[in-house]
């Protein structure tokens, strides 16, 4: 590269941090986020092929957080999530003392929430987060006597096991037992958790805790499973444990057509897991000085992990997988359809062939914006979501795009405890300027698109899924690098991952795509440039 083209770059890097700090939500005034003199500016329209995928099978064990319940998308149909959780012991040989009797078992599943106002009587009130629907589903629990493997014995043991979304059927044949719960009337409560503990001096303290999904387990059976089997083999290690009682499935069955669907963190960090409430006896000294024995209160609490699985059930409409059949990498599509779970993506090929970027390369341009605006087709879709966003990433290698990066560390606007406005600079909500209402999404390219002209970066595929929270497509590490979450997909021989965000995000949406019948909303490339003179 010669000293006056890397003149022009350095240039180009600095006009970009300042379109990212000036810029604002006016679709309609791009040229003006950009620089103050537009007398110069230009604008170069570049055909893109984009076309959408159906995802039908994804790995779901290495996801942070899971899915339970029905949601019913007005556009993509009905959809059941339902877990398969390995149980681990807290500590190894536990021990439970003199004649143990379970008074009561609880599995325990936080929800997320939020602190309202407080009532009346002084009391904290909650609204739950991340709960899509409010129509009542069937929940059940079984044991399950399905092995959860920690390693892949296809690759000698060297590689993690990957358990995927489309297993259930398999998962629900290895069911063993009696069902020991089951509710056919479940719904969330954002009720406040009530409840007691004993304090060191035998009296009974009152808890309350945020609201969480509270279910009562049978005594009988973890009286046999978990407190007779003290001293024996079983609970001597966690992978005696694991081999002995393999897991629970708790299963979400539709009762209408529509649902709810719970978001949930099952982690043990969380708060999640199944507590043994019991007495034992104990002997203590009277006012006598004499000897007297007593029942004292004890739990003891099992936790859920540490391999979490999330089966999926549903079926897109058949207009819908037609529409998704009929788009190809050759022409591209009308429309695009995403949708999050066991759902679908979209496929963005930036430039034909080389010819064409060697075109580009011989314009003598100073670059000062490149961007993708994708616009929600009001046909499908009558009120879009502001709560999700857009993510692009490089698809052919499962990696972060410059521009996610250049966000994060050159421009810094990530922001960890508002989602919704972290790496604007990046990726943003597009708003109509007449009325404010949001229209589509903008994703900012000019660190990726600079990189193929000027450093002959490759032009990869570009994957383009929805999310709940862009925050969680990448794990953030403070002054270091930062490393994309994604999970494995099988099924297709040209998609080998997903960001893991989008199987947790039960959402979806349709965008006008490069092949749209409104040319003002058609997908296209926009780069936006100056001459040099």
């Amino acid at each position: 590269m010669n000293l006056m083209r890397m003149m022009y770059k350095t240039a180009t890097l600095l006009v970009v941090v300042f379109a990212f700090v000036a810029c604002d939500d006016e679709y309609s005034t791009v040229g003006g986020e950009i620089i103050e003199n537009t007398s110069d500016l230009e604008l170069e329209e570049v055909e893109v092929t984009a076309y959408s995928k159906k995802i039908n099978s994804v790995q779901t064990n290495n996801l942070g957080n899971h899915l339970l319940g029905v949601y019913n998308h007005p556009i993509y149909g009905q959809t059941t999530a339902s877990i398969l959780t390995q149980i681990s012991l807290p500590t190894q040989n536990p021990t439970f003392g003199t004649e143990p009797e379970l008074d009561s078992v609880v599995l325990t599943i936080p929800y997320f929430n939020t602190e309202a106002d407080s009532d009346e009587d002084g009391n904290i009130t909650y609204a739950l987060d991340s709960v899509y629907g409010n129509t009542p589903i069937k929940i059940s629990i079984q044991e399950s006597n399905y092995y959860l493997r920690d390693l892949d014995p296809d690759a000698d043991f060297q590689d993690s096991q990957r358990y995927y979304s489309d297993e259930q059927d398999l998962f629900e044949q290895n069911l063993t037992g009696e069902v020991i719960y089951e509710n056919d009337n479940f719904l969330p409560s954002n009720q406040a958790i009530v409840s007691y503990e004993e304090n060191d001096q035998g009296e009974q303290d009152t808890i309350a805790s945020g609201p969480a999904l509270r279910i009562k387990l049978p005594t009988a059976y973890f009286q046999e499973k978990i407190i007779e089997k003290e001293g024996s083999g079983v609970l001597s290690n966690n992978n005696n444990f694991k081999n002995y009682l393999r897991g629970m499935f708790i299963k979400a069955e539709p009762k209408e057509e529509d649902g709810t669907m719970i978001f949930f963190n099952l982690n043990k960090e969380s708060g999640a897991g199944i507590e043994l409430f019991y007495t034992n006896e104990v002997e203590t000294t009277n006012d006598d000085g004499g000897t007297d024995t007593i029942r004292r209160r004890r739990q003891y609490k099992l936790d859920l992990g540490s391999t979490i699985v999330n089966s999926f059930k549903g079926e897109y409409p058949g207009d819908i997988l037609q529409a998704i059949e009929e788009s190809n990498a050759e022409a591209g599509a009308e429309k695009l359809f995403l949708n999050g779970g066991e759902g679908s993506m979209a496929v963005i090929e930036l430039f034909q062939d080389e010819e064409q970027i060697e075109a580009l390369k011989e314009k003598d341009w100073l670059i000062n914006e490149v961007n993708l605006n994708f616009y929600v087709d009001k046909s499908f879709v009558s009120e879009m979501n502001e709560y999700n966003r857009l993510y692009l990433y490089d698809l052919d290698n499962g990696r972060l795009l410059a521009d996610l990066s250049f966000a994060r560390n050159f421009v810094q606007d990530f922001n960890s405890a508002q989602p919704l406005n972290s790496l604007t600079s990046f990726s943003k909500i597009l708003k109509d300027a007449s009325n404010d209402e949001p229209v589509g999404y903008k994703i900012n390219l000019t660190q990726h698109v600079t990189n193929i002209l000027e450093d002959d970066a490759e032009n990869v595929r570009l994957g383009l899924v929805l999310v709940d929270n862009i925050n969680n497509v990448f794990l953030d590490r403070r002054d270091g690098p930062i490393t994309p979450l994604q999970s494995g997909v099988r099924g297709l021989d040209d998609i080998e991952t997903i960001p893991s965000e989008v199987i947790t995000t039960p959402e979806g949406t349709v965008l006008h795509g490069n092949l749209s019948n409104d040319e003002e909303k058609r997908l296209k490339l926009r780069i936006y440039y100056t001459e040099i003179k």
